[in-house]
């Protein structure tokens, strides 16, 4: 298990694919939270995913008077492009070096065929190389660890929920043959908020959400979830995996869930229908605190 705890969490959404009603943010296909950990009278920042590109997540975080040096670790979910695009811009106007945690396989060749080939993966312009010379420091690991007392990531998440399929349709490269890609590199971000229980953040949740709430209770060793925020990959998902979902998450999750990016409509119409008050849009410009 790991201990620790935080007094209180504040998760910023920089970008998603929407943007808040009546304001001049950028919305963009893809995602960008920045995590406020407040603790032993310190505050910290982690930037989970970086979106397609970083101008629209630097537009935002203007708008929304957050120095782009205040943050601390870049904490990468997965490797596709629309969650890694703006690292190495964003690193850049961070100015100083920092640590950025990701899965080793985030740099497989990775692509999709439908409706036709392409690289989705990450791009030559966020190369090992070039995000070193941009200044983060890279820490690639699949095991569960903790940046800081009382938030860790899930490391890889066991596929163990039967109405929680992942296959999306994504091949790897690997030696000379596209081969079907599991995206064992999806991870998540958890916090344990002090006297609340368990905030969990993801990008896209390619894990399935109720594998990686399961996961992140194993590593805690707590059960209470108060809120999950992010990308739940549901855009594609039939009827009965919604429905299934929107049923867990509802008897899972004690607080808030908050989703957006690759969510979808539908599984947002039956997220609100199920869950009523305690289901929210994700846009960018959105604040959910907890404390």
């Amino acid at each position: 298990m790991l201990a620790g705890e935080v007094a209180d969490l504040r998760v910023i959404a920089l970008l998603d694919d929407y943007a808040g009603f009546e304001t001049s943010l950028y919305g963009q296909h893809g995602i960008a939270l920045l995590v406020e950990l407040y603790s032993g009278g310190e505050t910290r920042r982690i930037l989970l995913d970086t979106g397609q590109e970083a101008a629209p997540i630097l537009h935002n975080m203007e708008i929304l008077g957050i120095d782009p040096a205040a943050i601390d670790c870049i904490f990468l979910s997965h490797c596709h492009y629309d969650h890694t695009g703006g690292l190495a811009g964003i690193l850049r106007a961070i100015g100083r070096e920092i640590p950025v945690v990701a899965h080793p396989e985030l740099f497989r060749e990775n692509y999709i065929r439908k409706p036709f080939l392409r690289h989705i993966g990450v791009s030559r312009e966020n190369s090992p190389e070039a995000i070193r010379a941009a200044g983060g420091h890279l820490l690639l690991t699949g095991e569960a660890f903790a940046p800081m007392p009382g938030v860790f990531s899930t490391g890889e998440v066991p596929r163990r929920v039967a109405f929680e399929d992942q296959a999306i349709g994504t091949y790897n490269l690997e030696g000379g043959r596209l081969t079907l890609d599991n995206l064992r590199d999806d991870m998540s971000l958890v916090v344990n908020v002090s006297g609340r229980g368990l905030v969990i953040l993801t990008g896209c949740g390619h894990a399935g959400i109720i594998n990686i709430i399961n996961q992140a209770r194993k590593i805690a060793g707590i059960r209470r979830v108060a809120g999950v925020i992010g990308g739940f990959h549901l855009i594609e998902a039939g009827e009965e995996r919604i429905r299934k979902t929107a049923a867990a998450l509802a008897r899972e999750v004690e607080g808030l869930v908050v989703a957006g990016h690759c969510t979808g409509p539908a599984a947002c119409s039956e997220l609100a229908r199920v869950l009523g008050d305690r289901f929210q849009l994700l846009h960018a410009g959105k604040t959910v605190v907890f404390s």
